[in-house]
Parts: C-alpha cells; sequence; structure tokens
C-alpha cells in the first residue's frame, strides 16, 4: 500500500437534452413562485413542495441521456486499464436507476451495488467481491452507506449528484484516497449539467464556506 495518493480531478460538464429544456424551465418557474410564497409564509407544505420541486428537477438531470453516456464512457475507459469504478448518489433510487442503466449495457460487466438497506455483512460480502474479484469492476454506493467500508480497491469515483455540505464531498472523496490505498493515482471526476440544478448544488458543496442544508435556490444556475 502507499502514503500517497496522487488525485486528480475532472470536472465533466453535460447539457440537458433540448427536449427537457422546456420542462425543466416549467419546474424552475415553479420552484421560484414557491419560493416567493415560502419566503412570507414559511409552512411545512410549502418546504415539501420545494423540496419536491428539486427533486423534479434533478430526475431531469439523472435521467439525461448524455450524463448517463458520459458515465458510461468513463466506466468502460477505467474497465479497459483492468481498474475499477466507485459511483456515488445521495438516493437509493438514483443509485437503482444506475444500477438499471449500467447493467442493461452490453459493454459493462460486474455492477454491483451498496446502499444503507443493506444489512453490514451483506454489504462487507459485496465489498469482497468488489475487491477481490476482478470482474467486477463498478460499485454504486448512496451516501448513506457506513463511512468506514474500505473502498480503496477503486482508483476511480464518480460524483453523479451532490450532497448539502462540503465536509460531505470530503468524506465521499475520502474513500479512495485514504492511506491504505493500494494505489498511487487516483481520479476523481464531478458529473454536472451545466446551468441546471446540477451546477448549482456541485458549487455549493464544493464551498467550504456554505452549507445549502435546508436552504433555497435563490437565483438561477448560470455557467
Amino acid at each position: 500500500m502507499t502514503d500517497i495518493v496522487n488525485i486528480t480531478e475532472k470536472q465533466i460538464v453535460v447539457t440537458l437534452e433540448p427536449e427537457n429544456e422546456t420542462e425543466y424551465l416549467q419546474l424552475l418557474n415553479d420552484y421560484f413562485t414557491a419560493s416567493e410564497r415560502n419566503s412570507r409564509v414559511s409552512s411545512i407544505h410549502e418546504k415539501k413542495q420545494l423540496m419536491a420541486i428539486k427533486e423534479q428537477m434533478a430526475l431531469l438531470c439523472n435521467q439525461n441521456t448524455q450524463k448517463l453516456n458520459k458515465l458510461k464512457s468513463i466506466i468502460r475507459e477505467v474497465s479497459e486499464r483492468r481498474e475499477k469504478t466507485i459511483v456515488i448518489a445521495k438516493s437509493n433510487a438514483v443509485a437503482s436507476l444506475l444500477f438499471d442503466k449500467l447493467s442493461a449495457d452490453e459493454d459493462i460487466k460486474g455492477v454491483l451495488m451498496i446502499t444503507a438497506q443493506l444489512s453490514i455483512h451483506a454489504a462487507n460480502e459485496m465489498i469482497e467481491r468488489f475487491n477481490k474479484i476482478p470482474e467486477s469492476t463498478v460499485l454504486l454506493i448512496t451516501d448513506g452507506v457506513n463511512t468506514s467500508l474500505d473502498l480503496t480497491a477503486a482508483n476511480h469515483l464518480v460524483h453523479y449528484d451532490y450532497p448539502a455540505r462540503f465536509s460531505d464531498i470530503l468524506q465521499r472523496n475520502n474513500r479512495i484516497s485514504r492511506q491504505t490505498s493500494y494505489h498511487k493515482e487516483a481520479t476523481i471526476y464531478y458529473l454536472l449539467t451545466s446551468g441546471k440544478i446540477d451546477e448549482f448544488e456541485y458549487r455549493e458543496c464544493r464551498n467550504p464556506n456554505e452549507s445549502t442544508a435546508g436552504q433555497r435556490i435563490t437565483q438561477r444556475p448560470t455557467i
């Protein structure tokens, strides 16, 4: 194992498919309208409405063909070098979406997934497979997965979406940059959709002086 892992970070920007642009802009307009109401009379109902709209905007980004294709391209390139990739997402729903999409691709083999619903015993068995079986090339995990799990068999990590806080993004990145790693080089990829909620959340969680937990989008994401 090595004491120092040299990290390369790559930001990969895609655009939303044109056929989804109108729907996204309508959701954004709905969000601002609900935000204005919420600033005057805060209520649980209004907050839930804001969260639901944000989730719909994020879903459009996460289902975006361009974003999915970029993810697949990264995984194929890594697999060709006989290396392994971790893909991390916020929720079980996104991880399950990616599992289905990647498993259906004939060029991508050995896709595994760990979510917080798995017992620690089942999760450890999955990691054992990922670490020791060469054909297991991709591991999907969520933020809720136990942070003590050893994932250093991989030297590539892809952020498919973004957490709320700077400390959370650091915790994600530490999964492949620990001193127990057997790799001298590692690459971290940040996948985001230009000008959309992807980019907004990416910028917010990369700022060590900000925390977006519970905050509202206050302006349109811009490039």
